[in-house]
């Protein structure tokens, strides 16, 4: 499922934030490069919950949901990039947690 891979990489985030601020630096480099790829996972989860209103007549509200993430996570990368991180780690957790919640429900909805 796409949102379980969105999830995991939005996970692996918060793993490579720890291990930068443990002192790993070769890990910024892993958070910054998994950011594009965890950006690139939401926006296919996009395109599958389009399909699944258009033609499968599910909710529509993964949809938004979904979209709406995918622009979290640009502002949340200009915040990394601007090294706003008073704003930048809170809005990742609540990034991860909006899909973990569409992972867990796109599993239990199967």
């Amino acid at each position: 499922m796409t949102s379980t891979a969105a999830a995991v990489m939005l996970f692996d985030q918060a793993v490579f934030a720890g291990q930068f601020l443990s002192g790993s630096y070769d890990s910024l480099h892993l958070h910054r490069e998994n950011a594009t790829f965890a950006g690139v996972s939401v926006l296919i989860s996009a395109v599958a919950a389009v399909l699944l209103r258009w033609p499968g007549r599910g909710p529509w509200w993964p949809i938004v949901a979904c979209v709406g993430t995918f622009g979290l996570i640009g502002l949340q990368i200009v915040l990394g990039f601007t090294r706003v991180i008073s704003v930048h780690v809170p809005l990742g957790v609540a990034i991860l947690m909006t899909a973990t919640a569409l992972a867990v429900w796109a599993w239990r909805r199967a």
